[in-house]
């Protein structure tokens, strides 16, 4: 098979896994709900705040001055790399397409025998569209992996002093999801009290009672026909009947004593929350991941391919049909 098939191929491949990306991608096709603020975030207001704080020594405490600083930190951190998502999604997939197209055209052309003075450019062109293609599309795809794996829904940093004095809390309870086990329970009676599964008093890591993007196909968190029986543990154990608590922060935090016989504690907050659209979103969200990591090794083969025609037509050498 001659080169210039290959490269056709190739470019070809590059479009067809670009356009499953483009319907896929969790901020183009909306998986986050959220995305469309990602845009606009401010974040340099993080740094301006703890700039302003040191400037004025309104927290004279060390203590508190280092916890408010890490939380601006990580609120700075977390803006950064969701603007840098939103730009990446675009700028890679836009240009994937683009590429794909324009190299396929090209390549169609060549194989032909049209245009086959132009060759050497066809193979710069190949070339440069690799390698812009694999940095553009690699950034995205680390991004698009951290976000996915380490952040949930619902999570954010306020950027207000005020708020930081009362509460560290860096989670929207409105969109965030509780992390729960397999049966949706988030404690069990353990040593003469309800101890958590996913939160650790003592270490206060709120990011741990929370579910993150890369839980929600897990089937606690959509529909299962076995969280719908009315006479279940599940339903008999409820947060809400056992405890005069609405979370499992809260409940997490304090000292419950055992309720009758419930050796689990289940919620069922996330109700309003658990249908099948969960699992179709983390689905949509790993297509696109994978298929961009196929997408890298796309751009390495169209910029190698790229080269070969370019060291072809310099070398005097015409590919066969």
């Amino acid at each position: 098979m001659n080169k210039t098939l290959i490269f056709f191929c190739i470019s070809c491949c590059l479009l067809v896994f670009s356009i499953i990306v483009v319907c896929t991608g969790p901020i183009i096709t909306d998986i986050l709900g959220s995305a469309s603020i990602w845009r606009s975030q401010n974040c340099k207001q993080y740094s301006d705040q703890r700039k302003y704080v040191e400037d004025k020594k309104l927290i004279t405490n060390d203590d508190e001055k280092d916890n408010f600083n890490k939380y601006m930190k990580k609120g700075q951190h977390l803006c950064e790399r969701q603007k840098a998502l939103y730009g990446l999604e675009y700028a890679a997939l836009v240009s994937d397409l683009f590429f794909g197209v324009l190299c396929s055209l090209l390549s169609l052309l060549h194989y032909f025998g049209v245009g086959q003075v132009f060759q050497k450019v066809t193979g710069i062109i190949g070339l440069a569209c690799g390698i812009i293609g694999f940095v553009l599309t690699l950034i995205y795809i680390i991004y698009s992996g951290y976000i996915f794996t380490n952040d949930g829904p619902g999570k954010e940093y306020d950027s207000t002093i005020s708020s930081f004095a009362s509460t560290v809390l860096h989670y929207d309870l409105d969109d965030a999801i509780y992390k729960l086990d397999k049966d949706r329970a988030f404690a069990e009676w353990k040593d003469g009290k309800y101890k958590c599964f996913y939160y650790d008093k003592d270490k206060d890591d709120e990011d741990s009672i929370f579910a993150k993007y890369s839980d929600l196909g897990k089937k606690q968190y959509n529909y299962h026909k076995d969280f719908t029986e009315p006479n279940s543990e599940y339903k008999k154990c409820d947060i809400n009947d056992v405890t005069s608590y609405e979370d499992p922060l809260t409940v997490c935090k304090s000292n419950l004593g055992k309720y009758l016989t419930c050796d689990k504690i289940y919620y069922s907050g996330n109700d309003d929350k658990n249908e099948i659209s969960f699992k179709y979103e983390y689905d949509k969200w790993v297509t696109s991941i994978i298929f961009g990591c196929f997408i890298i090794a796309l751009n390495i083969g169209l910029a190698i391919f790229g080269f070969l025609l370019f060291s072809d037509s310099s070398n005097g050498a015409t590919p066969l049909r």
